[in-house]
């Protein structure tokens, strides 16, 4: 190593680090989309456009078990997530775009890491509990100002599976840590609509909340966990 290379930018990586750390920021730089959920876990708490849901259980066996329940006017409102977990020996990959002006994102290269044993995958089931589910339900069509379509969530049991993009954070399955900001993707297929939105996770504080990435997304949301999108 040269005399000043401890100067130069470290070059970015999309995987986590051997601290269990995921989106290590440049030198100097600060995450910007609020509370830090890697450097101030104490921190890391919802805003007040969030539903948010305590986590009233939680078991990490070889995949990542959570219950969340939410008083919801009275009501019990909750669902169930199930993290994929990696054995050690499972791989992801991503890509690094710079600007090219005019021209557009240029590739500028393809990253590929091994996951760590115990870290998520991209897998991850939305996993309804009946009626606690429609009520779920029933409190997102109050925020997105939608009147109640009267149609219950998906039956108790019934999962959708989705895709699960870490943003920031840090996981340590030993120490039984997450602490992150994520986002998941609810693919378009055999006709479900597309929609994307965040879920960020807390152990310390055991919370999770749910936040929009887009209001575009809100109808193909509410169809999604009702028992609407397990019709097609």
């Amino acid at each position: 190593m040269g005399l000043f290379d401890w100067m130069k930018p470290k070059q970015q990586t999309l995987g986590p680090t051997p601290e269990g750390l995921y989106a290590g920021l440049p030198k100097g730089a600060r995450w910007t989309l609020g509370p830090d959920p890697a450097g101030a876990p104490k921190d890391f708490r919802p805003d007040s456009e969030a539903y948010v849901f305590d986590i009233v259980q939680w078991r990490w066996e070889e995949a990542l078990w959570i219950e969340a329940s939410s008083n919801s006017a009275g009501a019990l409102a909750g669902f169930g997530l199930v993290f994929g977990l990696s054995d050690g020996g499972k791989t992801d990959s991503g890509a690094l775009w710079e600007d090219g002006g005019r021209r557009g994102p240029i590739l500028k290269e393809r990253q590929e890491w091994t996951i760590p044993r115990g870290h998520p995958t991209r897998e991850l089931a939305l996993v309804s509990q009946g009626e606690r589910t429609t009520q779920v339900l029933r409190k997102l069509e109050q925020c997105f100002g939608y009147k109640p379509f009267a149609h219950p969530a998906l039956p108790n049991k019934t999962a959708v599976m989705s895709e699960l993009l870490m943003l920031r954070g840090i996981v340590i399955p030993d120490e039984g840590r997450f602490t992150a900001r994520m986002k998941v993707v609810l693919e378009e297929e055999n006709g479900w609509p597309y929609a994307e939105f965040f879920l960020n996770v807390n152990s310390f504080r055991k919370q999770i909340w749910v936040s929009e990435k887009s209001d575009a997304y809100r109808s193909a949301i509410l169809t999604r966990i009702s028992h609407l999108g397990a019709a097609t």
